[in-house]
């Protein structure tokens, strides 16, 4: 007996789809949950005056409540900052923080004196889009893992079909599926009937020695 022979490729479609399944899964993961809380540290509160540091990639302004942008104008010393068009947040030890304003990309770098127009509580922190996630924890692993989790789940599927397709295979027709026709089968014998006539040596004929012929010369 031959064993069944599975189609090309069906052995390596059940670990391409769980490869697949993970990775798309982890992706989506990273994605959703972003760069995660920052520490408390990052962000320094400010009163009128104060002096801030600001780094190469500059720096912004933020404050707990998502009003406090909207009427709110930040200079830092006495150039005033660029004020975000939309609210943009950041976690930091599990609160959120709303971005007031933000320097400009030729703004000067080192500690300057810091105003705003606000009696809202605002604090000096890091500049605003760089606290966006990016790459993998961010639209790419996004879109990578949009991509591969369906990919994954597709490869299940076609194991499945090719799973079930080599097992119909290797089982093959079932023969008490098939009848023998009634019009070319024997009939039925009786044991305890008479022997049946036909001509001698036919199957079914009566046998023996025959008394009907000449004795020989």
């Amino acid at each position: 007996m031959t064993s069944p022979q599975r189609p090309p490729g069906t052995r390596v479609l059940w670990p391409l789809a769980a490869l697949l399944t993970l990775a798309g899964l982890v992706l989506l993961t990273l994605s959703l949950t972003g760069p995660g809380d920052r520490s408390g540290a990052d962000m320094v509160g400010a009163r009128p005056g104060d002096l801030v540091s600001v780094g190469e990639e500059g720096m912004s302004v933020w404050s707990r409540s998502p009003d406090t942008r909207a009427d709110t104008v930040c200079t830092l010393d006495d150039q005033a900052l660029d004020r975000p068009t939309e609210d943009f947040t950041t976690r930091v030890a599990g609160e959120e923080f709303h971005e007031v304003a933000r320097t400009g990309g030729s703004h000067p770098t080192g500690d300057q004196p810091l105003v705003c127009d606000t009696e809202d509580t605002v604090y000096a922190g890091p500049f605003g889009p760089a606290t966006a996630p990016t790459g993998l924890r961010g639209g790419t692993g996004l879109t990578l893992g949009l991509l591969l989790l369906p990919l994954g789940l597709v490869c299940a599927v076609l194991a499945v079909l090719a799973r079930r397709r080599t097992v119909e295979v290797e089982q093959g027709p079932d023969p008490g599926a098939y009848t023998l026709d009634p019009r070319t089968s024997p009939p039925p014998q009786d044991p305890y009937g008479p022997p049946p006539s036909g001509p001698p040596g036919q199957a079914g004929g009566p046998t023996g020695p025959r008394y009907d012929l000449p004795p020989p010369p």
